[in-house]
């Protein structure tokens, strides 16, 4: 019995250490802003909530001004990428009924998207959207080799809307619980 008390005390002690040692930081309102955001897409999307549930969560930042910077440079490169990435499907889908040649037509096909991901950093560059570069790319790419032989079209105006959304319920939930100080 005393050896049973023994660990009791020694199991404490050794508790007691590691939990004063061990300083968790607490959950911030950001965090728990960023869960309310993704509920809501959750909520409102059942069933395709993923694009919704990413852009809430980037576009909730430490100010509303960066939500909703961040909301347009989100918004302006998925818009951008995917519907610059359906035109270049469709010439695509053109090119390859005019070229025989299985290799041929792939290998002009993938100097086309490369040469359209120099368009899409341009054009970025051009409407002087830097910050909007990578989704831009990123939502070019979804559409033509990800989803070029599924839906495109479904995909592209799945992808816009989902996203449009998670800027805007990012941008409400940021305001209207406890909005941050404008830095």
């Amino acid at each position: 019995m005393k050896s049973t008390n023994f660990l009791v005390i020694i199991s404490k002690e050794i508790g007691g250490l590691i939990m004063e040692n061990l300083k968790l930081p607490k959950i911030g309102l950001r965090t728990i802003k960023s869960g309310i955001a993704v509920f809501l897409c959750l909520a409102l999307l059942p069933s395709e909530p993923f694009f919704a549930c990413l852009t809430a969560v980037i576009c909730l930042q430490d100010t509303v001004y960066n939500s909703i910077h961040m909301g347009i440079n989100r918004g302006a490169g998925t818009m951008l990428g995917a519907c610059f990435g359906l035109i270049f499907l469709f010439f695509f889908r053109t090119l390859e009924n005019y070229i025989s040649n299985h290799f041929i037509s792939k290998l002009l096909i993938y100097i086309i998207i490369s040469l359209g991901i120099i368009l899409m950093i341009y054009l970025c560059n051009i409407l002087k959207r830097p910050g909007a570069i990578n989704i831009t790319c990123i939502a070019f790419l979804g559409v033509t080799t990800a989803h070029a032989y599924s839906d495109p079209l479904y995909y592209a105006t799945n992808r816009m809307i989902e996203t449009l959304l998670g800027i805007v319920i990012s941008i409400l939930v940021n305001k209207l619980i406890t909005p941050p100080p404008h830095k």
